[in-house]
């Protein structure tokens, strides 16, 4: 496998740090986190999320998210190859795919890529447009500006503003306060950067016409491919990982049994009688065991436990075979989770803004029930598009 790896992600890679100069690296910190119990979900929301196609997935990370296991993801994050999309282990390359991002999230796989300029001119007119304020910028004492963050608004401005909507409100502000509602969603889950402060202008934007079609579930796959080809190379104490957690932790639970919780028990789920709020897969973990150990000693155990996994131990079809695909046994399935499986196999861009990443199953068959074929067919991912970021100028080190 020596001609897969590129001298351009190898010369940075953590495997690479720690196998050839044997320094010892600390787990990356998570920076995906939960909806949050500050913003309130409104049941007048509804209508409005379910316009956007979002709604099984922000019923489900609204309620709650479990604990996430940041050595067990890191752990992962060690074999991650931008080269190839893929982790690659001693049982072979496995890695996340549509399959999984409908089974987990039932975000909406076919529609229109998630694309549009991220340029934040005119930011605070648009914003008080569509939600009708936009923060102001802070001014230090000599009348300068402090260094901004990055275009948008801090989540503790967005809860300070619209964690409740009025009781008295109409339509027009009813939709205000569910817009913002998901664009803190996205943000904090889906969508979640580097510094876990503050949400993007450009995930509100994409919210400017709810029933715009969005194809969500590529644009979330390709960001967590961008921000694996990142972490994969970051090795400061304080480096961390965006992207969908929730999805690339229920996919491993599912799959390995390194760093796999205890599940515990299941709260109630409330569908209000409306099929499109039914729980997706990752219900199954809804509530787990907390990691009690040090996260340092947890990683080489972890460690350990990877560079010893044997094909055997992998569970390669964790959502069922044949008749039984997607049968939970426990509780309804949410129809959409399955609903778009003839679009699976499909080896095709992601598109996420300036994230564009290479959608390749045919490397990881396995996972579908199919023969792998050795070597699979090789497809360029392209060094010089992971060179962009959303300011297209350098990449983001953090």
């Amino acid at each position: 496998m020596v001609w897969l790896l590129n001298d351009v992600y190898d010369a940075e890679h953590r495997a690479y740090f720690m196998s050839e100069k044997k320094m010892e690296l600390t787990p990356l910190k998570i920076r995906s986190h939960g909806a949050s119990s500050v913003m309130h979900y409104d049941e007048r929301y509804t209508p409005y999320i379910e316009m956007a196609g979002l709604l099984p997935f922000v019923q489900l990370v609204s309620r709650s998210t479990p604990n996430l296991n940041a050595a067990a993801v890191t752990t992962l994050i060690d074999r991650w190859r931008p080269e190839t999309h893929s982790f690659h282990l001693r049982t072979g390359e496995m890695t996340v795919t549509l399959q999984d991002v409908s089974m987990i999230t039932a975000l909406p796989i076919e529609g229109k890529p998630l694309w549009m300029s991220t340029d934040s001119e005119g930011l605070r007119h648009q914003m008080e447009a569509l939600i009708g304020m936009s923060p102001q910028e802070t001014e230090v004492e000599d009348g300068g500006k402090k260094d901004r963050v990055p275009a948008g608004a801090t989540f503790t401005w967005i809860a300070a503003n619209f964690a409740h909507c009025p009781e008295d409100a109409d339509d027009e502000v009813i939709q205000r306060y569910a817009r913002v509602y998901m664009w803190y969603v996205i943000s904090r889950t889906i969508f979640a950067d580097g510094t876990g402060k503050n949400a993007p202008w450009m995930w509100l934007k994409a919210l400017t016409v709810l029933d715009n079609k969005f194809s969500w579930g590529s644009a979330a796959l390709a960001y967590l491919y961008r921000q694996l080809d990142d972490a994969c190379r970051r090795t400061t104490k304080d480096g961390g990982v965006g992207g969908c957690m929730l999805l690339l932790s229920v996919w491993s639970w599912e799959r390995l049994p390194v760093g796999r919780p205890k599940s515990s028990k299941w709260n109630t789920w409330d569908d209000h009688d409306n099929p499109v709020r039914q729980p997706t897969w990752a219900y199954k973990w809804d509530l787990v065991s907390e990691v009690a150990s040090e996260v340092n000693l947890l990683y080489k155990q972890y460690t350990n436990e990877m560079d010893s996994l044997t094909p055997e131990q992998v569970e390669w079809e964790p959502y069922g075979v044949g008749t039984n695909f997607g049968d939970a046994h426990t509780f309804e399935l949410n129809a959409l989770c399955v609903q778009e499986r003839h679009l699976w196999l499909m080896r095709c861009s992601l598109i996420c803004n300036w994230a564009v990443e290479w959608h390749l199953p045919h490397r990881v068959l396995r996972q579908f029930g199919y023969f792998q074929p050795h070597p699979p067919e090789w497809v360029d991912t392209d060094t010089q598009l992971h060179r962009l970021d959303r300011r297209r100028q350098r990449k983001i080190k953090d």
